[in-house]
């Protein structure tokens, strides 16, 4: 079965939608999540996907991994709406709430489709808790 189309993925504080233009609004974008303790939780955030290319049997997965210990903070999975054509760009929004990092460090955001991977995204976890050492 063929994989999506990435267009786009964004890590932000939160996702508006204006009703009454059908335009979305994308707020506080980021890239690094910065505590100052270990493990640390983070309250929310949102991941917002674009792709296309979506066929009604694609199942997606979202996961926020760690790049060397390959520990899983979340993951979420679906399938596309069932009335999804391949010519429709579509958007995925997925509210993360409560993710509980065990260490700082590199994260990666990652999006598949049909366990093909279509996006990876650093997401970096800076210990802001650590005494600076000067040289």
């Amino acid at each position: 079965m063929a994989a999506p189309v990435p267009i786009a993925m964004i890590v932000c504080d939160d996702v508006y939608k204006d009703m009454s233009s059908g335009k979305t609004a994308l707020i506080g974008l980021f890239n690094n999540i910065s505590a100052s303790k270990f493990p640390a939780t983070h309250g929310r955030c949102c991941v917002f996907v674009t792709v296309t290319d979506v066929r009604p049997e694609t199942e997606f997965r979202l996961r926020v991994v760690h790049s060397e210990t390959e520990h899983v903070v979340v993951e979420a999975k679906g399938p596309a709406p069932k009335q999804t054509t391949p010519l429709q760009v579509c958007d995925f929004c997925f509210q993360l709430a409560g993710m509980r990092f065990p260490e700082p460090g590199l994260y990666f955001v990652e999006f598949w489709g049909n366990d093909k991977l279509l996006f990876q995204r650093p997401l970096r976890l800076i210990d802001t808790g650590k005494p600076q050492t000067t040289g």
